[in-house]
């Protein structure tokens, strides 16, 4: 800690005589932030892998906003709808436990996605790819009951 106190405050010193000083870059010099790790199956998961090519985001920020999408629409369901969900498309579970520690329970989808970094706008983008993969390994009356839980 000490360290990197007075590497700020030499960084600090040397900037001192800039005009202006971009804090946020200086901090990532001195203590860069590292992204958490993505389990390499979740990351060649076609959904990951889909989301991350359309929307141009992190595989982090897919196997997150999947996690999101997928516990909002579980709240949406029965418990017995959801766990027969679970059976038909295995992923789903896989998924949905795979979202970064303690951002699920931040409440709104809109403070999930904020937590991983992206716009509530996304919501959106993510939602109808969730959706069509989910269906696409479900039966019909799934299909049907995946249908309302997301129109919620």
């Amino acid at each position: 800690m000490r360290n990197l106190f007075f590497s700020f405050s030499a960084l600090a010193l040397i900037a001192s005589h800039a005009n202006a000083i971009d804090l946020g870059g200086l901090m990532q010099t001195v203590s860069p932030v590292a992204a958490p790790a993505v389990d390499a199956s979740l990351a060649s998961n076609p959904l990951i892998k889909n989301i991350t090519s359309t929307l141009g985001v992190t595989p982090t920020q897919a196997i997150g906003g999947t996690a999101a999408i997928i516990n909002d629409a579980k709240g949406n369901m029965s418990a017995e709808n959801f766990t027969e969900l679970t059976k038909q498309v295995p992923q789903t579970g896989t998924l949905l436990n795979a979202a970064p520690a303690g951002m699920l329970g931040l409440g709104t989808l809109s403070s999930q996605f904020s937590f991983l970094g992206m716009d509530a706008s996304m919501i959106d983008r993510f939602s109808p790819l969730v959706l069509d993969y989910l269906q696409s390994g479900a039966t019909p009356g799934m299909d049907k009951i995946l249908s309302s839980a997301f129109a919620q």
